[in-house]
């Protein structure tokens, strides 16, 4: 844990590095499709959640070697369960006066255990 806290136990910071970076940020937003069932109004009367995933982001300082397709292990704990994390996207930012940046771009499958 980063810092000394005070008051009310809050995580701060993130608790590990992600990717081989010095992990500035790391996300997840779990999402799910979903098939709604209407009446003969119109209303819906049912609704269905299946094919559940998430999509992971990560920035963080240094140049990422992560290839696209491949299996990424989380070291952080982000609540998603069994599944698969897959890298789809790598981006790498250079600039005049600022550190090399990676973002690196996943999707979380709970259905698929590699």
């Amino acid at each position: 844990m980063c810092g000394t806290t005070v008051g009310q136990q809050l995580t701060f910071g993130v608790a590990s590095d992600e990717a081989s970076l010095v992990t500035q940020s790391v996300s997840a937003t779990r999402k799910s499709d979903k098939k709604e069932a209407r009446d003969k109004c119109g209303d819906i009367i049912s609704v269905t959640y299946y094919n559940k995933h998430a999509e992971v982001s990560i920035e963080g300082l240094g140049s990422s070697a992560a290839v696209i397709g491949a299996a990424l292990t989380m070291s952080n704990t982000l609540g998603l369960g069994a599944g698969t994390t897959v890298i789809e996207e790598v981006t790498l930012d250079l600039a005049n006066e600022e550190y090399v940046k990676s973002s690196i771009k996943a999707m979380h499958y709970s259905g698929i255990n590699v």
